[in-house]
């Protein structure tokens, strides 16, 4: 952790130059805590955003990860409809509710702040950690040299914003809408899906495209030279995707692999329904959409998330699966026939 942080305090010391001791620890409290000491009301949040946005210069200032899977995002950066703030606030609240830190990480890293050859480091750092380090304001010199208007929030919360933003319009014009998300093994599908349905304006379903797969016995015998040839698409339009688009309930009846069985029926609620998972834009599904959006990231990165998540399984998955994956890709022009097209190289670090 420390040379990680360490890394990151150096680099905010080379932007902000004029900082302090306290600006220092502010730091380090905020990549161990992020804004957990903030607990406010939702209207609370909104009219604090409303109002420093108003206080906030013009010129875009840089979004900077603070480790911990979390950033300082300026609010300058957002907003370009009014409509934004609230979904900035509801990144801020979620960010309050899932931080987790502890007090032995966050000494560890003002262990590592006490070298910095910054004047009276030594002295500040102790005398903060005898008053149980509370949560502390940036230095004047900081805030009238540098002006900060930003918010904690979760990193993946404020990368994902391109992605998001056009969501929370259309979940805001129309309902019910249908919304999918393909594209690329370990891009991030199942995780932005999460972040949609948990931050966005209304009630957000999640369907998960592995639970529609074809069992093995009623595949084709040349299943794997057919796009999505694994996948039971005619069950999808029929239980998911016209129930959506005319605001039906949905009776979501997912396919276990494991056991190959039907799971029991389950109804979803009316409102965004949000389909994730590869085969999720093949053609004969595309008309049912009102927004496509395809992930993607760097071949390399990809191999490192994929040996990450499945482990022993990685070469079988990476001959069949991920090949399979690409020949749907190319034979569907998926990416290109996407609303938005997100890289998700780096979102993750």
């Amino acid at each position: 952790m420390s040379r990680d942080f360490l890394e990151i305090a150096r680099e905010h010391w080379a932007r902000y130059p004029l900082m302090e001791p306290r600006d220092f620890a502010k730091l380090a409290y905020q990549s161990e805590f992020g804004p957990a000491h903030m607990v406010q009301s939702p209207d609370k949040i909104l009219a604090a955003l409303l109002a420093e946005r108003k206080e906030a210069g013009a010129e875009p200032l840089l979004m900077e990860p603070i480790g911990n899977g979390l950033c300082r995002f300026p609010i300058t950066q957002a907003l370009s409809t009014l409509w934004e703030l609230p979904l900035i606030g509801r990144m801020f609240a979620r960010t309050m509710w899932s931080a987790e830190g502890t007090e032995a990480g966050l000494l560890e890293k003002l262990e590592a702040l006490a070298s910095f050859p910054v004047p009276g480091m030594g002295e500040y750092l102790e005398g903060w950690r005898r008053e149980g380090c509370p949560p502390v304001r940036h230095s004047e010199t900081f805030r009238s040299t540098y002006d900060p208007h930003y918010r904690v929030l979760r990193l993946d919360f404020a990368r994902f914003l391109p992605a998001l933003v056009p969501l929370e319009k259309l979940a805001r014009e129309k309902t019910p809408a249908v919304i999918a998300v393909d594209g690329r093994c370990g891009s991030g599908k199942t995780g932005f899906a999460k972040s949609a349905s948990v931050l966005l304006v209304c009630s957000s379903n999640i369907v998960h495209m592995d639970d529609f797969y074809r069992p093995p016995e009623r595949r084709a015998e040349n299943w794997m030279d057919v796009p999505a040839g694994n996948m039971d698409l005619e069950r999808f339009r029929k239980e998911v995707l016209r129930p959506a688009q005319a605001g039906e309930t949905i009776l979501y009846r997912p396919y276990d692999c494991q056991t190959g069985r039907m799971g029991e029926a389950e109804p979803l609620e009316e409102g965004l329904t949000i389909v994730e998972g590869t085969y999720s834009q093949h053609l004969s599904l595309a008309e049912y959409y009102d927004f496509k959006i395809f992930l993607t990231c760097g071949r390399e990165e990809q191999t490192r998330r994929l040996r990450a998540r499945e482990g022993d399984y990685y070469p079988t998955f990476d001959r069949v699966w991920r090949t399979l994956e690409e020949r749907y890709f190319a034979a569907c022009g998926t990416e290109a026939a996407a609303d938005l097209v997100v890289d998700t190289t780096g979102f993750f670090d």
